[in-house]
């Protein structure tokens, strides 16, 4: 195929030069031929992709700026609606706005803003794309402070599955609004974004390594520190087999250790104080005043991880407390070198929904866990596969939910799993009204009510 009515974008089918690095994603368990990839410059593509795939029965994923590790940005025999050449972004540095387009990276969209000394709640992995990490809802260490990246969000523009391009915000199709703040895509493919943004400065902030047995001691410890930290006050930390970066002393290498990385937002002053019970214990201190920007580069993605297995997964935890530790690094003491658990900060502005009711319904969680397997070779190898799900599995009397941003399995009972059942019924009302043939089902889906969940 070389045209497509309405269709101003590149067209890639199988033989096509480039479609065979086209058709790959951040995952390269999720190994995936679709008939046909349409790169879209602008709305107009898009109407025009839906309208060839809903005229040919073809099924439908969507790809933005990044590619989810669970391969819903592909399909096998289907249209691919790649989004990943729309980048336009405009700021507004007096209004402290921004609108942008959904194939923009985490690592774009903040280089943009941070040139007015602006930002908004992101992930911590630059190669992540805005649009996707939004639509699950979106943490990020600047979350304690400003809420989640959905919260932050004023407008959606999208294409429906019927091929309208609408608008939603909190007065117009207001429960569309509601649903796309961590509900997925569920319920259209997004075009552009609008973003409230906030002043930020740089952080003071850095990598705190502990060899492998005092682990428990440092994870006890940022615990500790964070049920009375300010909001200002973020952090992570990883346990895992150490890759040769430069936050890492050279003789912890290839080695199992802990690492702490702290956060502070704040007046640049204050920050010895607030993050001195964590400095402690620690073999190497790289606390320092940082640009926003070098910040999120901290831990840069590995090379060529479209050739990379992955298996990962999140959940969150209300509290993180000392057999729920043990647990974590009881798994991860038996496991292979390619396996790591990552907590995350919650809590502060996003416990207070500052944005009002969303689909996110976590709030209440203090913690978030990803427990992450990352390896070459057979793609379903048991031996990098099974300490992953053992660890998920342990969780599952203490998970608050899982993150649907990191659900690799599309089962619907752990899509289900994500959502109180009130939130669950109407997401599946606005999935009625919206996507009533589930055109976008490649993603952590949420079908429409049958005829009896509707009555």
């Amino acid at each position: 195929m070389n045209t497509l009515p309405g269709f101003r974008g590149r067209l890639l089918t199988p033989g096509s030069p480039g479609y065979d690095r086209a058709r790959r994603v951040r995952n390269a368990r999720a190994d995936r031929r679709p008939a046909l990839i349409a790169r879209c410059t602008d709305a107009d593509d898009v109407i025009a992709v839906l309208a060839h795939a809903r005229s040919h029965c073809l099924p439908v994923a969507v790809r933005g700026g990044g590619a989810h590790v669970a391969g819903w940005g592909t399909c096998d025999d289907g249209v691919v609606v790649d989004l990943g050449g729309m980048k336009r972004i405009d700021i507004d540095p007096l209004a402290r706005t921004a609108v942008a387009e959904p194939g923009l990276t985490w690592g774009e969209f903040d280089a943009a803003t941070q040139e007015h000394g602006l930002a908004v709640p992101g992930p911590r992995n630059t190669d992540v794309g805005i649009a996707g990490h939004t639509l699950g809802g979106g943490v990020g260490d600047l979350s304690r402070q400003y809420g989640l990246t959905s919260d932050n969000v004023t407008f959606f523009d999208l294409v429906t599955a019927d091929g309208r391009h609408v608008r939603a915000d909190a007065e117009t199709h207001s429960d569309l609004f509601w649903a796309l703040r961590g509900g997925g895509g569920n319920f259209g493919v997004v075009t552009r974004l609008g973003f409230r943004l906030h002043r930020v400065n740089g952080v003071v902030a850095g990598a705190l390594v502990h060899p492998a047995s005092q682990a428990r001691t440092a994870l006890r410890t940022a615990r500790d520190w964070l049920a009375t930290a300010p909001d200002a006050a973020s952090l992570i930390a990883i346990v895992w087999t150490a890759p040769p970066l430069p936050l890492i002393p050279e003789h912890l290498h290839f080695e199992r250790c802990a690492v702490l990385i702290p956060s502070w937002f704040g007046p640049p002053d204050q920050a010895d104080e607030v993050l001195a019970p964590l400095r402690h214990g620690a073999v190497a201190d790289g606390i320092t005043h940082l640009p926003y920007t070098a910040y999120q580069r901290l831990l840069p993605s590995p090379p060529d991880v479209t050739r990379q297995h992955v298996y990962n997964r999140g959940e969150f935890l209300t509290d993180l407390t000392d057999a729920t530790l043990d647990r974590l690094l009881g798994h991860w003491e038996t496991a292979g070198p390619n396996f790591s658990v990552v907590l995350g900060a919650l809590g502060g502005a996003i416990s207070r929904a500052p944005a009002g009711p969303t689909a996110f319904t976590h709030r209440g969680a203090r913690w978030f866990v990803e427990l992450c397997a990352q390896w070459y070779g057979d793609a379903d190898s048991p031996e990098h596969l099974q300490p992953a799900r053992s660890a998920w599995q342990s969780l599952q009397d203490v998970t608050e939910g899982p993150y649907v941003n990191l659900l690799p399995d599309p089962e619907p009972h752990w899509v289900r799993a994500a959502y109180p059942d009130a939130a669950y019924a109407r997401l599946g009302r606005v999935k009625n009204t919206w996507d009533p043939d589930n055109l976008f089902r490649f993603n952590a889906n949420i079908p429409p009510l049958t005829a009896k969940e509707n009555a």
